[in-house]
């Protein structure tokens, strides 16, 4: 759905833009209109919103390229966790939705409105079972 490079610019474009028309989308990425029309025709057909862990990777990848780059607030801020738990099916549902909850809360502050020192954040939540 997203492994074209092309396609995860566009989408990344217009998370951050919110809304954009294919010419200035076009503008945005240096492409033909008639070309970023074609890709946007085919994020909206594949529903756009579930990305590849190789996307989630290389975006993660990039984050640590520009490490540096970033303030000392924000390298403190950001974070990378892994937990390993004995579950049962329902317990993980469980645990799903209240992570959805917490990451809607947010969403919405984000959505509020622009504010100064508002950067975009990735957040990539799995779980699932697995043998050992």
């Amino acid at each position: 759905m997203c492994s074209h490079p092309l396609r995860m610019k566009l989408y990344r474009a217009l998370f951050i833009a919110r809304r954009a028309t294919a010419s200035q989308l076009a503008e945005q990425v240096d492409e033909a209109v008639s070309l970023v029309s074609y890709h946007l025709r085919k994020l909206a057909y594949a529903a756009v919103g579930r990305l590849s862990f190789d996307q989630h990777t290389e975006l993660y990848r990039s984050f640590l390229d520009a490490y540096q780059s970033w303030s000392a607030e924000w390298r403190g801020a950001a974070f990378r966790s892994e937990y390993l738990a004995r579950l049962t099916a329902g317990e993980l549902a469980e645990l799903s939705r209240e992570m959805h909850e917490l990451v809607r809360r947010y969403e919405h502050v984000g959505q509020a409105g622009e504010s100064e020192g508002r950067e975009n954040v990735a957040l990539h939540l799995y779980g699932f079972p697995f043998h050992a």
